[in-house]
């Protein structure tokens, strides 16, 4: 009798551990209705006043925002996705920033369809790409001795949950081949969504890239495609570069 209540009271433990976990687990419904959720937070706070839509650099306030450079851009890109963790609400000159040069999904087309395309879903620098959610370029930089030609086009797409972007693209060193140590291609993504008590900021909601490398050739391709989940992403930031690695030193070339 007593080991048939000792069996009883373990099976009912495990029961109980089994439902308190798979209650904390999100489904894709309970993600698309946080997403709606976000949403119409957003809308809610625009009504307050606490807007979160796109501006035009000749609104920006901070100084640290004004007149930037491409280079700059970039490297203030790169300072702040370093500067915070996932879901951690940026500072008012850093949500300016975003707000300025990156790519708002709010001037896309949208469906019912989670997987629709976002038009202007792609954006590098200050360079706005219109209604277009891809982008080709050619680029060839020399250093160090060595010149690279860097081609290829970057892809983004931005659903109610589901996003992902690519990069398919080429280097070749055109010359100093010798001097050539590696090669790593990569494509990368930011994606900035609505974060904080009630989705009221702008903050980190995916933070990453794809790569690949080699050490033996002096062409080198790679086609990637990367899926991830994201929450009403609200802004986003992508580009691409071919890090090269000589006998002196490492330069990098960007898409963008």
């Amino acid at each position: 009798m007593y080991k048939n209540i000792k069996k009883f009271g373990a099976l009912l433990l495990s029961l109980l551990l089994v439902i308190g976990v798979s209650s904390q687990i999100p489904s894709k419904a309970f993600a698309e209705e946080k997403a709606e959720a976000v949403v119409g937070n957003e809308d809610a706070n625009a009504e307050e006043g606490t807007s979160l839509e796109p501006i035009e650099q000749a609104e920006i306030q901070y100084e640290v925002n004004k007149n930037l450079s491409e280079e700059q851009i970039r490297e203030r890109f790169d300072q702040i996705n370093s500067s915070y963790e996932l879901q951690e609400p940026f500072s008012e000159e850093d949500t300016e920033f975003v707000r300025a040069y990156a790519a708002s999904t709010a001037s896309g087309d949208t469906s019912e369809d989670e997987d629709t395309e976002i038009n202007n879903g792609i954006q590098a620098l200050s360079t706005k790409f219109g209604n277009s959610n891809s982008q080709s370029f050619s680029k060839t930089r020399t250093a160090m001795g060595v010149t690279v030609k860097f081609t290829g086009t970057v892809y983004v797409k931005i659903g109610l949950v589901n996003n992902s972007y690519r990069g398919n693209l080429k280097a070749v060193i055109t010359s100093g081949g010798s001097k050539i140590n590696s090669l790593k291609l990569a494509v990368t993504n930011t994606a900035y969504g609505l974060v904080g008590g009630g989705g009221t900021k702008v903050g980190l909601v995916y933070n990453d890239q794809k790569t690949s490398s080699t050490k033996t050739k002096t062409t080198w391709s790679m086609d990637q495609t990367v899926k991830y989940t994201g929450v009403a992403v609200v802004y986003t930031y992508t580009d691409a570069y071919v890090q090269v690695a000589t006998k002196s030193g490492t330069f990098n070339q960007y898409a963008f």
